[in-house]
């Protein structure tokens, strides 16, 4: 998410691996970049999870030239995803869906 919009939704299922977080940068966040961003220059934010601090993961993201914000680890309380994923589930919630017994 930026201030230009809400990117491509990936839904992830078990744990990320280094070279998932890979497949998911190049696949998902760079063409969500230029199609928000167009040529803008722009700073990754991401939530310190291991997957993001691993080598190969920092060197794939210094050839493909994204520049990552420095950011304290164990931060959930000023991670802005944390605001979206409330927005997503207040509107969840006014659509009233059924429960699932």
């Amino acid at each position: 998410m930026s201030s230009h919009g809400v990117g491509r939704l990936h839904i992830i299922s078990g744990t990320v691996k280094a070279m998932d977080y890979i497949e998911i940068l190049q696949n998902k966040l760079l063409p969500t970049a230029r199609d928000l961003l167009g040529n803008q220059s722009w700073i990754l934010h991401d939530g310190n999870a291991l997957c993001h601090r691993k080598k190969v993961v920092q060197k794939w993201l210094e050839n493909h030239t994204v520049n990552r914000m420095n950011w304290p680890g164990q931060s959930p309380d000023i991670i802005p995803i944390e605001s979206l994923w409330f927005k997503i589930g207040y509107e969840i919630s006014k659509k009233k869906p059924l429960k699932q017994t």
